[in-house]
């Protein structure tokens, strides 16, 4: 993670803010503004790229939010409309599906065109809040079933986003913070930062997306990833034990007793949830991270030039 730049963007954006007075949407006001005192630095991560289908009135369905590159985005997206494909009975449908897939497999294009509708890739921007402890763990409110199974909204929903939707304080609040946050000019390359402050003013319209958590580690007093991005804090909890369990022994070269005190804290772990763990004097931690969409009137922020993009398409030899 990487801390926002402190330039701000003189765009202006209208949002429709309407306050909840329901008691659930009381608290969870509540929580985010006392974790916006308690933890209140932002920095940037990696971002994510999906794929989304231009909808009506300026709204576009996202899904696929999970890959690390460009073209891991543009070859996901290739498969599902392989789907697409196959399951059609629409002659020319196929006709058409069976040439944008082509072209997929052997270009880098983040935009094609189905039946009349854009289909495009995106790219998010990712945030943790850092205080005084470190990041934000996930909050009282958060959504954190114990039985977490392996579903993501990033992955098996699409998402509609819509900058004009009526949202509440608090996330109203956080849109204007993400929306304005770029990478800070000491800490990135050149290209980097002017294009991360070029999407401030080309993409005002920022949509925030559902939270997700990782797993951190503080290392040498500096806290950096662990684990992917998922959808609850139990699944981040997750990553956490099977690293213990499977990837720790094999990485290292531990004797036999401190590969049981692994396994141990993950049992533990397993047993009794908790966000912040310490064994064999390392510090793990369940971090909270913010999503955002960066959307102009227009279409959703692509791929930025200098996003490392180092795959070539599957087929582009050929």
């Amino acid at each position: 993670m990487t801390p926002v730049g402190d330039e701000e963007t003189s765009e202006p954006v209208v949002m429709r803010v309407r306050r909840r007075d329901d008691p659930v949407g009381a608290v969870t006001e509540y929580d985010a503004a006392r974790r916006a005192d308690e933890y209140p630095r932002l920095r940037v991560g990696a971002p994510l790229f999906g794929h989304c289908v231009q909808a009506e009135a300026g709204r576009w369905r996202v899904s696929a939010l999970v890959s690390d590159t460009p073209q891991a985005a543009r070859d996901l997206l290739a498969h599902r409309l392989r789907k697409v494909l196959d399951e059609t009975e629409d002659a020319g449908l196929a006709a058409e599906l069976t040439a944008v897939v082509d072209v997929l497999d052997r270009e880098k294009r983040d935009e094609v065109m189905v039946a009349g509708r854009a289909y495009r890739v995106v790219r998010v921007d990712t945030f943790a809040r850092f205080g005084a402890d470190g990041p934000e763990p996930p909050r009282p409110t958060d959504r954190d079933p114990r039985d977490a199974e392996d579903h993501d909204s990033f992955l098996d929903e699409e998402i509609v986003a819509d900058p004009d939707a009526v949202t509440g304080i608090s996330e109203a609040m956080l849109r204007v913070e993400l929306s304005t946050a770029h990478y800070p000019r000491a800490q990135v390359p050149a290209d980097v930062y002017a294009d991360s402050v070029a999407a401030v003013t080309a993409y005002p319209l920022g949509v925030v997306l559902p939270t997700r958590y990782s797993a951190a580690e503080c290392v040498e007093g500096a806290w950096r990833p662990y684990s992917r991005a998922v959808a609850t804090p139990q699944l981040a909890r997750d990553e956490i034990a099977f690293g213990l369990r499977h990837i720790e022994p094999r990485l290292l070269r531990l004797t036999d007793e401190q590969t049981a005190a692994l396994q141990r804290a993950a049992d533990e772990l397993d047993a009794q949830p908790v966000d912040d763990l310490t064994v064999l004097g390392r510090r793990f931690r369940v971090t909270r991270i913010e999503t955002l969409l960066r959307m102009s009137h227009g279409a959703p922020e692509g791929p930025r030039p200098s996003d490392p993009d180092p795959e070539e398409p599957p087929a582009a030899d050929r």
